[in-house]
């Protein structure tokens, strides 16, 4: 009845399906439970199943936790059909589009300023700055909302929230989705994890409904700017039915879960590969004074002529994967790939921790080494861009990657070009080097460290005293 879930550690899942897959193959069949399973170590297999088959592997396993018992109605959770396709053209209308996204370049150049004034005022709080940046860009994206600090309401709402989320357990890992009636644990038992699924229920509920009635009273007072909720309630003239505006509530877990928690773990591990790797920043920075000099800050359209910026981002996203383990897929019908059978109900898990280290690829995979992805043959197949995996497959990719990719690199190149990022100081005044360690959790940022973020230039710090940032938004 157990299947293989003696053999799962509770952390770092995503390592021993990568160990199983030196011994077994790239496909490894497990059963969690009485839940048949197969962990797909490998870009290949990923892409030959849930790319070229999306049709029948876009389904999701039932997520009792996440959907029943929380609440979260969230895109990430909806098995596969129209209401899911509904929800993911609007997300992708919101942020996945060009015209779209070039709409959104002011709000981002504006948020960044702040981002690097923050920056160069408190430099020891580099974690908070790096949070309010995305903070406040989605939430304005989202809600027309400008934040200020992080002790806004929405933003605390949605922490707190989304934070309940990721602690419940992993969707597709915890034992409730597995079987289902131990949803009816009652809460009074000791240690029930019911009562805590209780309370984030009301702290998601509260988040969802405070953030869509500001919206929808602002609305009817003819008031607001412009913004992705704004733009979908118009569709209903307004005035959806509670069903309807349940699924639109929805869209405040699916924007701050994906593109606040994920972007803010992607930055903290640039900012821990930086620290680590001085040479890569060096490399960096020099082709920022080529491409842009050092009287001005890095916009989008020099992204093309950045080709060495653009391969540390893809390292970024290899070096320490965001979802190490993505959310489950569920293939519909019975399928056979390779000399394997799947049969219909199987769980598909894509692991990218693998992905990411895939020695084909990425030859010793623990460096940081953006080198890789530059002077390669593509025509022999050894070149892979971690953008390909990092955000996931066929129609559960994520529709909000343009977006999240674009605010990623503002914020990274706009940070090498004024600061360097250095190593932090012992007691004794001496440097030391942080270790690599990161948290095992859905998405995955590295564990604390300390780093220091100084201005590198007299051109740097004329160009963060003279900064428009529109007001003092001190994290």
């Amino acid at each position: 009845m157990l299947g293989n879930v003696l053999h799962l550690p509770l952390t770092f899942t995503e390592k021993k399906f990568h160990e199983w897959g030196k011994t077994f193959g790239d496909i490894v069949y497990i059963e969690i439970f009485r839940t048949p399973a197969i962990v797909l170590n490998s870009f290949e297999a990923a892409r030959d199943l849930l790319d070229k088959r999306s049709a029948i592997y876009s389904d999701r396993p039932r997520l009792v936790l996440l959907m029943e018992m929380l609440r979260a109605r969230t895109l990430v959770g909806l098995p596969y059909g129209d209401e899911f396709r509904k929800r993911r053209k609007w997300m992708f209308d919101a942020a996945g589009n060009k015209p779209t996204l070039r709409g959104y370049h002011d709000i981002q150049y504006r948020e960044v300023r702040k981002l690097l004034h923050n920056l160069s005022q408190r430099p020891d709080q580099f974690s908070e700055h790096l949070h309010l940046y995305l903070a406040g860009m989605m939430l304005e994206i989202t809600f027309g909302h400008p934040v200020k600090t992080l002790d806004d309401q929405l933003v605390r709402l949605a922490e707190r929230a989304i934070y309940g989320i990721n602690t419940a357990g992993r969707a597709g890992a915890v034992i409730v989705d597995f079987i289902p009636i131990l949803r009816h644990i009652p809460c009074w038992l000791p240690g029930s994890f019911t009562r805590n699924a209780k309370v984030v229920r009301r702290h998601v509920e509260e988040y969802r409904d405070i953030s869509y009635n500001a919206i929808t009273s602002a609305m009817a007072a003819g008031v607001g700017e412009p913004c992705i909720y704004r733009s979908v309630l118009e569709q209903y003239g307004g005035g959806p039915t509670p069903a309807e505006a349940d699924d639109i509530k929805g869209l405040a877990v699916d924007v701050y879960g994906a593109g606040v928690e994920t972007s803010r773990a992607t930055l903290s591990t640039f900012m821990l590969a930086m620290t680590r790797n001085r040479e890569v920043q060096k490399k960096a920075q020099e082709e920022l004074d080529r491409v842009v000099g050092r009287e001005r800050l890095p916009n989008f359209s020099d992204r093309d002529s950045l080709p060495y910026v653009n391969a540390l981002l893809e390292e970024v996203y290899r070096w320490n994967p965001t979802a190490p383990l993505l959310v489950p897929h569920r293939v519909t019908m019975d399928d056979r790939y390779r000399e394997y059978d799947i049969p219909a109900g199987c769980m598909v898990i894509p692991n990218v921790w693998a992905m990411s280290r895939d020695a084909k690829y990425y030859p010793e995979p623990e460096e940081f080494r953006p080198e890789r992805y530059l002077g390669v043959d593509t025509e022999a197949g050894d070149y892979l861009l971690p953008n390909n995996f990092a955000f996931g497959f066929g129609r559960r990719a994520c529709p909000g990657q343009a977006l999240a990719d674009a605010s990623v690199w503002l914020a990274i190149a706009s940070t090498m070009a004024l600061f360097d990022i250095l190593k932090p100081l012992d007691e004794s005044g001496k440097e030391y080097m942080p270790p690599a360690k990161f948290i095992s959790a859905f998405a995955s940022e590295p564990a604390p460290f300390g780093c220091r973020v100084v201005p590198r230039s007299n051109s740097a710090v004329a160009i963060l005293d003279h900064l428009d940032v529109g007001f003092n938004n001190a994290a």
